[in-house]
């Protein structure tokens, strides 16, 4: 088939780029590519350059900013949680009506509101959503390494009744045989 060598609008161009970045994503090659756009290969392995090249820059986004982003996120979620926590400790409150009226009649004459309140303890599951921004955050700072166990092989070997001396010989001793093994 014949190649397309005209030079390409800018929405030729965008609509044959989304084209060849959906072939290529596929696994197409570039010479089938190019048979199916009836483009040549070499504007095809071009494109792709481009395409790339903006994959790339697309991909290398600023960790400080988002990490920020996500903090306040974070943030305002855990405000939410707080209001609704501070609002599930108030006073429920109901409000039936009761209406009197004539036998037999539809309408009542008279209706009594009776107002009832409940305290309440609060919702145990605004306190998660909070522990869990609380734990994210923390999470997303860094702020929960691990424990760290330090170990004194000297004071160990001391109480185990040993000289650390003559345990640190014999390591030396060992490790300079190896290294000799090892270079001959």
């Amino acid at each position: 088939m014949p190649k397309n060598t005209k030079r390409r609008l800018a929405n030729e161009l965008a609509r044959d780029r989304r084209r060849i970045a959906d072939l290529y994503l596929k696994g197409w090659l570039q010479a089938d590519i190019a048979d199916e756009l009836q483009l040549s290969q070499t504007t095809i392995s071009r494109d792709l350059k481009t395409m790339q090249g903006k994959w790339i820059a697309a991909a290398l986004i600023d960790f400080n900013q988002a990490k920020g982003n996500e903090i306040a996120k974070i943030d305002r979620l855990e405000r939410e949680h707080w209001a609704a926590w501070e609002r599930s400790c108030l006073d429920a409150e109901t409000i039936t009506k009761k209406g009197r009226g004539k036998k037999g009649s539809d309408k009542p004459e008279s209706i009594e509101e009776i107002h009832q309140r409940k305290g309440q303890a609060g919702d145990s599951r605004f306190l998660a959503g909070i522990q869990w921004c609380i734990d994210r955050r923390i999470k997303l700072f860094g702020l929960d390494e691990p424990d760290r166990i330090v170990v004194d092989w000297r004071q160990e070997v001391e109480e185990a009744g040993i000289d650390a001396s003559d345990v640190f010989e014999q390591l030396v001793a060992v490790a300079a045989e190896a290294l000799a093994e090892g270079q001959g």
